[in-house]
C-alpha cells in the first residue's frame, strides 16, 4: 500500500474514532432497526454469534465510511455505491435483505447493470457495487481482489490514480477479471 494511502486510511480511522466518542446515545429508532437487522440475519440461517460477528464487521465499515446500514450485511454509501459484506465463515457475498438470502452464496454475485469489485480474487470477499456514471473514491480498497463488469453490453470502466489519471480501462461488459491489484487505484468510474 502506498504511503499516502496509508496516511489517508489512518486519518479516516482517527476521525471515525473521534466521532464515535462524540456520538449521542442511540435512538429508539436505531434500536428497532438493529433488532430488525438481527432478525434478518437469523431468518437467513445465521446463529446468534454469527449475527453478532456480522454486525461488528458492518460497524467497522460504518466507522470508516460515510453511509448507513440498510440490511444485515449491506451499507448504502454516501456516494451511491453499495457495500455488501460476507457472512462470517462464507467466501462469497449473498443478499440477506431478500428471501434469496436463505440460499447459498454464489461466486461473482453482481446485479445486472452494475460494476462489482471484490476484496479478494475470484469474486470472493466483500463486494462494492457501483451503478452511477461518476468517479467513486476508494477507501481501504487495496491488494489483490477482482471485479465483474455486468453493466450494459459494451460499457467499459476506468480505474484512476490519485491524480485522477486513467491507469486502466476494462474490456467491454460483460467481463470479469479474477485477479486485479487495487493498490494503485484511487478512483473508479464504471462507465
Amino acid at each position: 500500500m502506498s504511503l499516502l494511502k496509508r496516511y489517508a486510511s489512518l486519518a479516516a480511522a482517527v476521525v471515525a474514532v473521534l466521532s464515535v466518542g462524540l456520538a449521542v446515545p442511540a435512538s429508539a429508532e436505531t434500536t428497532r432497526t438493529q433488532a430488525a437487522f438481527g432478525e434478518q440475519a437469523r431468518a437467513a440461517g445465521l446463529s446468534q454469534d454469527d449475527a453478532k460477528a456480522l454486525q461488528t464487521k458492518v460497524d467497522r465499515y460504518l466507522a470508516r465510511h460515510h453511509g448507513r446500514q440498510v440490511a444485515a450485511n449491506e451499507i448504502a454509501l454516501g456516494d451511491g455505491a453499495t457495500l455488501t459484506v460476507t457472512v462470517p465463515g462464507e467466501k462469497y457475498v449473498r443478499e440477506l435483505s431478500t428471501s434469496a438470502g436463505t440460499r447459498a452464496a454464489a461466486q461473482w454475485e453482481c446485479d445486472q447493470d452494475y460494476f462489482c469489485m471484490y476484496r479478494q480474487q475470484l469474486g470472493m470477499g466483500d463486494r462494492l457495487a457501483l451503478y452511477y456514471c461518476q468517479d467513486y473514491a476508494l477507501q481501504d480498497w487495496t491488494g489483490e481482489g477482482s471485479y465483474y463488469n455486468l453493466q450494459t453490453r459494451g460499457t467499459q470502466a476506468q480505474f484512476k490514480n490519485r491524480n485522477r489519471t486513467v491507469i486502466h480501462t476494462t474490456p467491454a461488459a460483460p467481463y470479469g477479471d479474477p485477479s486485479y491489484d487495487w493498490t494503485p487505484v484511487w478512483f473508479v468510474r464504471p462507465c
